[in-house]
């Protein structure tokens, strides 16, 4: 069932639930536009600004979860007293919380073998490169040519299909990336509920997401928070919709105002 646009019909059910929120946010293409380069991601002076403002009420927490490093989104976002999740929530740090999910440890050093030798592979593919983030990494090519992007992708599987046969992992598709990350039984939905559970928050909690990885915080949440996608789709979990990135600010902005109110 294609989602509600928030400001339609969203706006009108989080009123009524009342003010005090645990919001959660994905970041690339959600609080920051996507760009070519992640390293070109970071996070504006309004959304920054508004996010403290958010905070300083004392009626909302905050945690953003990333696929980046832990310490990557820490750097990018810049705010006290909020939550960070870093590879899709394998780690968490904030208030009351320091937490790395126990099996991530076991697959850092084969996933570190994996990275190099994709990275050798692909070296003189102009466009092309690895990100690595502690427990998986990340082969970005959208900068790419369209030839390049379909035998990059084909080399991507090959090498961990031939070479690494014997070991599993979760292949994480994004636009315009591959992710390789530990075969765990975790993602952003159960960190969301790990952070509440943790915290024995009874906060309403608001996710905002844009991704596949999202997805599954949408139906973790779905039935017992408010669940919104950055852009509108016929094939999502999430309740509502805003129309783009661009409207992020209009919504922590009517966040901050329902707060006050």
């Amino acid at each position: 069932m294609p989602s509600e646009y928030f400001f339609k019909k969203g706006l009108e059910k989080l009123k009524k639930e009342g003010k005090n929120f645990f919001l959660f946010f994905d970041f690339d293409g959600t609080l920051v536009p996507i760009q070519n380069n992640p390293a070109h991601c970071l996070l504006s002076s309004p959304i920054r600004g508004q996010l403290k403002k958010i905070i300083l009420s004392g009626s909302a927490s905050i945690a953003i979860l990333s696929g980046r490093s832990l310490p990557d989104i820490k750097k990018r976002v810049q705010l006290d007293g909020i939550y960070y999740g870093g590879n899709h929530g394998l780690e968490i740090a904030g208030p009351g919380i320091n937490f790395i999910h126990p099996e991530a440890h076991s697959f850092k050093h084969i996933i570190e073998k994996v990275s190099q030798s994709i990275t050798e592979a692909t070296r003189n593919f102009p466009g092309v490169f690895i990100e690595k983030k502690n427990f998986s990494f990340t082969l970005h090519f959208r900068m790419a040519c369209k030839e390049d992007k379909r035998l990059v992708r084909r080399i991507f599987h090959s090498i961990i299909s031939e070479r690494f046969a014997g070991y599993t992992f979760r292949v994480i598709k994004g636009k315009q990336v591959l992710e390789l990350a530990p075969d765990t039984m975790w993602d952003k939905g159960r960190a969301a509920l790990f952070i509440l559970q943790k915290l024995n928050r009874n906060n309403l909690p608001v996710y905002v997401g844009d991704d596949f990885t999202d997805e599954m915080a949408f139906m973790a949440l779905k039935k017992r928070g408010i669940t919104i996608r950055i852009g509108r789709s016929q094939k999502t979990e999430a309740e509502y919709y805003l129309k783009g990135q661009y409207e992020i600010l209009k919504f922590l902005k009517t966040i901050y105002g329902i707060i006050e109110r």
